[in-house]
Protein backbone atom coordinates (compact mmCIF):
# COMPACT_ATOMS: atom_id res chain seq x y z
CA UNK A 1 0.00 0.00 0.00
CA UNK A 2 1.61 3.13 -0.69
CA UNK A 3 1.62 6.34 1.53
CA UNK A 4 -0.41 9.05 0.54
CA UNK A 5 0.27 12.63 -0.18
CA UNK A 6 -0.27 13.93 2.50
CA UNK A 7 1.59 11.78 4.17
CA UNK A 8 4.88 11.68 2.04
CA UNK A 9 4.07 16.06 2.37
CA UNK A 10 4.79 15.70 6.06
CA UNK A 11 7.71 13.42 5.80
CA UNK A 12 9.28 15.75 3.27
CA UNK A 13 8.38 18.87 5.23
CA UNK A 14 9.72 16.88 8.93
CA UNK A 15 13.17 16.27 6.38
CA UNK A 16 13.43 19.58 5.24
CA UNK A 17 12.36 21.04 9.25
CA UNK A 18 15.17 18.48 10.92
CA UNK A 19 18.08 19.61 7.46
CA UNK A 20 17.19 23.02 8.39
CA UNK A 21 18.03 22.65 12.50
CA UNK A 22 21.00 20.97 11.60
CA UNK A 23 22.36 23.28 8.62
CA UNK A 24 21.15 26.20 11.64
CA UNK A 25 23.00 23.96 14.58
CA UNK A 26 26.25 23.89 12.30
CA UNK A 27 26.27 27.85 11.48
CA UNK A 28 25.98 28.97 15.29
CA UNK A 29 28.60 26.43 16.02
CA UNK A 30 31.17 27.48 13.55
CA UNK A 31 31.04 30.89 14.57
CA UNK A 32 31.35 30.23 18.43
CA UNK A 33 34.84 31.32 19.77
CA UNK A 34 35.24 28.08 21.66
CA UNK A 35 34.31 26.04 18.28
CA UNK A 36 37.03 28.34 16.23
CA UNK A 37 39.61 27.51 19.29
CA UNK A 38 39.44 24.01 19.09
CA UNK A 39 39.95 23.94 15.14
CA UNK A 40 42.71 26.65 15.31
CA UNK A 41 44.25 24.28 18.41
CA UNK A 42 44.55 26.93 20.80
CA UNK A 43 43.53 27.39 24.58
CA UNK A 44 39.34 29.21 24.99
CA UNK A 45 39.73 31.76 27.40
CA UNK A 46 36.59 33.29 29.59
CA UNK A 47 35.23 34.18 32.84
CA UNK A 48 32.81 32.13 35.23
CA UNK A 49 31.05 33.84 37.91
CA UNK A 50 30.30 31.50 40.66
CA UNK A 51 27.37 32.05 42.69
CA UNK A 52 27.53 32.28 46.40
CA UNK A 53 24.96 30.33 48.35
CA UNK A 54 24.21 34.07 50.45
CA UNK A 55 21.39 36.16 49.06
CA UNK A 56 23.22 39.45 47.65
CA UNK A 57 26.46 38.45 48.21
CA UNK A 58 29.22 38.84 45.32
CA UNK A 59 29.77 36.33 43.28
CA UNK A 60 33.80 34.25 43.47
CA UNK A 61 35.05 35.67 39.99
CA UNK A 62 37.38 32.97 38.21
CA UNK A 63 39.55 32.97 34.76
CA UNK A 64 38.97 29.73 32.92
CA UNK A 65 41.20 28.45 30.60
CA UNK A 66 40.54 25.61 28.75
CA UNK A 67 42.66 23.77 26.42
CA UNK A 68 40.60 21.39 23.65
CA UNK A 69 43.78 19.82 22.67
CA UNK A 70 44.43 18.43 25.87
CA UNK A 71 41.25 18.45 27.32
CA UNK A 72 42.51 20.21 30.57
CA UNK A 73 40.73 23.03 32.53
CA UNK A 74 41.69 25.16 34.72
CA UNK A 75 40.29 27.97 36.70
CA UNK A 76 42.08 30.66 38.68
CA UNK A 77 40.14 32.56 41.32
CA UNK A 78 40.54 36.32 41.46
CA UNK A 79 39.73 37.20 44.88
CA UNK A 80 37.00 39.70 45.91
CA UNK A 81 40.09 41.54 47.92
CA UNK A 82 42.37 42.17 45.02
CA UNK A 83 42.81 45.87 44.70
CA UNK A 84 42.13 47.24 41.31
CA UNK A 85 42.58 50.79 41.11
CA UNK A 86 44.31 51.72 44.06
CA UNK A 87 41.50 52.05 45.68
CA UNK A 88 38.57 49.53 45.08
CA UNK A 89 38.78 45.89 45.22
CA UNK A 90 36.78 43.74 43.00
CA UNK A 91 33.67 43.22 45.78
CA UNK A 92 33.54 46.93 46.06
CA UNK A 93 33.50 47.53 41.96
CA UNK A 94 30.65 45.08 41.88
CA UNK A 95 28.44 46.55 44.88
CA UNK A 96 28.66 49.69 42.86
CA UNK A 97 28.04 48.49 39.79
CA UNK A 98 24.88 47.10 41.17
CA UNK A 99 23.98 49.91 43.59
CA UNK A 100 24.08 52.09 39.73
CA UNK A 101 21.78 49.80 38.04
CA UNK A 102 20.32 46.95 39.97
CA UNK A 103 21.26 44.08 37.21
CA UNK A 104 23.71 41.15 39.12
CA UNK A 105 24.80 40.00 35.99
CA UNK A 106 25.79 43.13 34.56
CA UNK A 107 27.28 43.94 38.24
CA UNK A 108 29.27 40.52 37.78
CA UNK A 109 30.59 42.03 34.07
CA UNK A 110 31.83 45.10 35.11
CA UNK A 111 33.90 43.46 37.70
CA UNK A 112 35.56 40.63 35.61
CA UNK A 113 36.52 43.81 33.32
CA UNK A 114 38.64 45.48 35.79
CA UNK A 115 39.60 41.90 37.08
CA UNK A 116 40.93 41.65 33.20
CA UNK A 117 42.91 44.61 33.38
CA UNK A 118 44.75 43.80 36.83
CA UNK A 119 45.54 40.21 35.33
CA UNK A 120 46.79 41.72 32.34
CA UNK A 121 48.89 44.89 34.01
CA UNK A 122 50.66 42.11 36.15
CA UNK A 123 51.13 39.72 32.98
CA UNK A 124 50.65 41.25 29.97
CA UNK A 125 51.56 38.78 28.01
CA UNK A 126 49.73 36.17 29.56
CA UNK A 127 46.36 37.36 29.44
CA UNK A 128 44.92 37.18 25.70
CA UNK A 129 41.63 38.04 25.32
CA UNK A 130 38.73 36.44 26.89
CA UNK A 131 36.37 35.20 24.81
CA UNK A 132 33.66 33.66 26.59
CA UNK A 133 31.96 34.21 30.06
CA UNK A 134 30.02 31.60 32.17
CA UNK A 135 27.57 31.09 35.45
CA UNK A 136 28.13 28.25 37.50
CA UNK A 137 26.28 27.77 41.41
CA UNK A 138 28.23 25.80 43.20
CA UNK A 139 26.38 26.01 46.46
CA UNK A 140 27.19 26.83 49.92
CA UNK A 141 31.44 26.92 50.91
CA UNK A 142 32.47 25.20 54.06
CA UNK A 143 35.39 26.78 55.75
CA UNK A 144 38.66 26.22 53.67
CA UNK A 145 36.62 25.44 50.77
CA UNK A 146 38.71 26.73 47.44
CA UNK A 147 35.90 28.66 45.27
CA UNK A 148 38.13 27.67 42.00
CA UNK A 149 37.90 23.58 43.03
CA UNK A 150 34.14 23.84 43.91
CA UNK A 151 33.50 25.53 40.71
CA UNK A 152 35.23 23.19 38.70
CA UNK A 153 33.40 19.72 40.29
CA UNK A 154 30.43 22.01 39.49
CA UNK A 155 30.90 22.42 36.07
CA UNK A 156 32.13 19.13 35.23
CA UNK A 157 29.09 17.93 37.21
CA UNK A 158 26.54 20.09 35.62
CA UNK A 159 27.82 18.74 32.14
CA UNK A 160 26.72 15.69 33.09
CA UNK A 161 23.36 16.35 34.41
CA UNK A 162 20.13 16.02 31.93
CA UNK A 163 18.35 18.74 34.08
CA UNK A 164 21.12 21.34 33.47
CA UNK A 165 21.64 20.23 29.62
CA UNK A 166 17.61 20.67 29.53
CA UNK A 167 17.98 24.30 31.46
CA UNK A 168 21.34 25.16 29.32
CA UNK A 169 19.56 24.64 26.05
CA UNK A 170 16.93 26.66 26.89
CA UNK A 171 19.25 29.42 28.01
CA UNK A 172 21.11 29.02 24.55
CA UNK A 173 17.98 29.89 22.81
CA UNK A 174 17.34 33.05 24.89
CA UNK A 175 20.58 34.57 24.39
CA UNK A 176 21.19 33.52 20.95
CA UNK A 177 19.49 36.67 19.36
CA UNK A 178 20.48 38.92 22.13
CA UNK A 179 24.49 37.67 22.45
CA UNK A 180 24.92 35.85 19.19
CA UNK A 181 26.91 32.56 18.74
CA UNK A 182 29.10 32.86 21.57
CA UNK A 183 26.20 32.21 23.83
CA UNK A 184 26.39 28.78 22.33
CA UNK A 185 30.01 28.20 24.28
CA UNK A 186 28.72 26.88 27.36
CA UNK A 187 27.15 24.11 25.99
CA UNK A 188 30.03 23.63 24.18
CA UNK A 189 31.95 23.64 27.04
CA UNK A 190 29.80 21.23 28.78
CA UNK A 191 29.62 18.93 25.73
CA UNK A 192 33.72 18.70 26.17
CA UNK A 193 33.56 18.56 29.93
CA UNK A 194 31.96 14.98 29.75
CA UNK A 195 35.43 13.64 28.00
CA UNK A 196 37.51 15.93 30.84
CA UNK A 197 39.14 13.43 33.46
CA UNK A 198 38.87 14.53 36.95
CA UNK A 199 42.74 15.07 36.98
CA UNK A 200 42.76 17.16 34.42
CA UNK A 201 40.33 19.82 36.52
CA UNK A 202 43.40 22.02 38.10
CA UNK A 203 42.55 24.95 40.28
CA UNK A 204 44.63 27.75 41.21
CA UNK A 205 44.01 30.95 43.59
CA UNK A 206 45.91 34.30 42.72
CA UNK A 207 48.25 35.74 45.13
CA UNK A 208 48.25 38.90 46.43
CA UNK A 209 52.02 39.03 46.29
CA UNK A 210 55.38 39.30 43.66
CA UNK A 211 54.88 35.46 42.88
CA UNK A 212 52.08 36.69 41.07
CA UNK A 213 53.44 37.28 37.46
CA UNK A 214 55.05 34.23 37.60
CA UNK A 215 52.36 32.29 38.31
CA UNK A 216 50.21 33.69 35.57
CA UNK A 217 52.90 32.84 32.71
CA UNK A 218 53.30 29.59 33.78
CA UNK A 219 49.21 28.85 33.84
CA UNK A 220 48.10 30.84 30.68
CA UNK A 221 51.42 31.21 28.61
CA UNK A 222 52.46 28.07 28.89
CA UNK A 223 55.77 28.72 30.63
CA UNK A 224 56.31 24.94 31.79
CA UNK A 225 57.39 24.46 35.48
CA UNK A 226 61.21 23.04 35.92
CA UNK A 227 61.29 18.94 36.15
CA UNK A 228 64.76 18.63 37.37
CA UNK A 229 64.08 14.36 38.56
CA UNK A 230 64.04 15.41 42.04
CA UNK A 231 61.44 13.53 44.28
CA UNK A 232 58.42 15.58 45.34
CA UNK A 233 58.66 17.15 48.37
CA UNK A 234 55.40 17.70 50.73
CA UNK A 235 54.39 18.33 54.34
CA UNK A 236 51.53 16.70 55.82
CA UNK A 237 49.04 18.81 58.45
CA UNK A 238 46.49 16.96 60.76
CA UNK A 239 43.31 18.64 60.15
CA UNK A 240 40.68 16.74 62.19
CA UNK A 241 40.40 15.30 66.04
CA UNK A 242 42.21 11.59 65.00
CA UNK A 243 45.37 11.20 66.69
CA UNK A 244 48.54 10.24 64.50
CA UNK A 245 46.57 10.62 61.02
CA UNK A 246 49.39 12.76 59.77
CA UNK A 247 51.73 10.08 60.86
CA UNK A 248 50.07 7.60 58.86
CA UNK A 249 49.34 9.60 56.04
CA UNK A 250 53.19 10.31 55.39
CA UNK A 251 54.12 7.28 55.79
CA UNK A 252 51.83 5.98 53.36
CA UNK A 253 53.28 9.00 50.94
CA UNK A 254 56.84 8.30 51.31
CA UNK A 255 55.97 4.59 50.40
CA UNK A 256 54.75 5.58 47.42
CA UNK A 257 57.56 7.98 46.47
CA UNK A 258 56.95 11.58 48.17
CA UNK A 259 59.37 13.14 50.25
CA UNK A 260 57.65 14.05 53.67
CA UNK A 261 59.45 16.61 55.28
CA UNK A 262 57.32 16.87 58.28
CA UNK A 263 54.17 16.58 60.32
CA UNK A 264 52.17 18.97 62.59
CA UNK A 265 48.46 20.03 63.47
CA UNK A 266 46.47 22.52 61.38
CA UNK A 267 43.12 24.04 61.81
CA UNK A 268 40.30 21.06 62.09
CA UNK A 269 38.98 21.14 58.47
CA UNK A 270 36.10 18.91 57.03
CA UNK A 271 37.70 18.43 53.58
CA UNK A 272 41.03 17.75 52.67
CA UNK A 273 43.03 19.89 50.55
CA UNK A 274 46.40 19.79 48.78
CA UNK A 275 47.90 22.81 48.49
CA UNK A 276 50.56 23.11 45.27
CA UNK A 277 53.07 25.27 46.79
CA UNK A 278 55.74 26.37 44.48
CA UNK A 279 53.15 26.75 40.93
CA UNK A 280 53.04 23.31 39.37
CA UNK A 281 50.13 21.29 39.43
CA UNK A 282 51.81 18.21 38.10
CA UNK A 283 53.51 17.36 41.26
CA UNK A 284 50.19 18.42 43.90
CA UNK A 285 48.23 16.01 42.11
CA UNK A 286 50.68 13.18 41.90
CA UNK A 287 50.76 14.01 45.84
CA UNK A 288 46.64 13.25 45.62
CA UNK A 289 46.74 10.27 43.63
CA UNK A 290 49.48 9.13 46.65
CA UNK A 291 47.35 10.14 49.44
CA UNK A 292 44.12 7.74 48.39
CA UNK A 293 41.70 10.50 49.70
CA UNK A 294 39.08 10.42 46.96
CA UNK A 295 37.62 13.83 48.14
CA UNK A 296 40.77 15.36 48.51
CA UNK A 297 40.98 18.36 46.24
CA UNK A 298 44.21 20.24 45.01
CA UNK A 299 44.36 23.69 43.84
CA UNK A 300 47.32 25.62 43.26
CA UNK A 301 48.30 28.20 46.50
CA UNK A 302 51.83 29.37 46.00
CA UNK A 303 54.01 29.50 49.36
CA UNK A 304 57.83 29.89 48.87
CA UNK A 305 57.74 30.35 53.05
CA UNK A 306 57.00 26.73 53.69
CA UNK A 307 59.81 25.30 51.20
CA UNK A 308 57.85 22.12 49.88
CA UNK A 309 56.39 21.25 46.50
CA UNK A 310 53.06 20.55 48.87
CA UNK A 311 50.75 21.07 52.12
CA UNK A 312 48.44 18.00 52.81
CA UNK A 313 45.77 19.38 55.13
CA UNK A 314 43.63 16.67 56.13
CA UNK A 315 40.22 16.75 56.82
CA UNK A 316 37.29 14.55 58.41
CA UNK A 317 36.95 13.13 54.52
CA UNK A 318 39.80 11.31 54.86
CA UNK A 319 40.10 10.35 58.18
CA UNK A 320 37.03 8.02 56.89
CA UNK A 321 38.82 6.93 54.59
CA UNK A 322 41.97 6.30 56.27
CA UNK A 323 42.30 1.96 57.85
Amino acid sequence: MEPSGAAVNVERALALAALAAALAAAWAQAGAPLARARREGRPWLAWVSALPADEGGAPHLLLARYDPDERRLLLLHVPGATRVDGRRDLDRVYRDALKADGRPADAARAAEDMAERALRALSPEAIPAVAGRLDVDMGPLGPGDEPAAEAARALRASARSPRSWARGLGQAWSDLRREGRPALDPLLLAFELRRVPVENLEAARLPDDAQAPALLARLFAGTPASDDGRATTAEVLNGTARAGLASRAAKMLRLRGVDVLGTARAAQRARTMIYDRVGDFRRAAAVRAALGCPGARTVVRPDAARAVDASVELGEDCAADAP
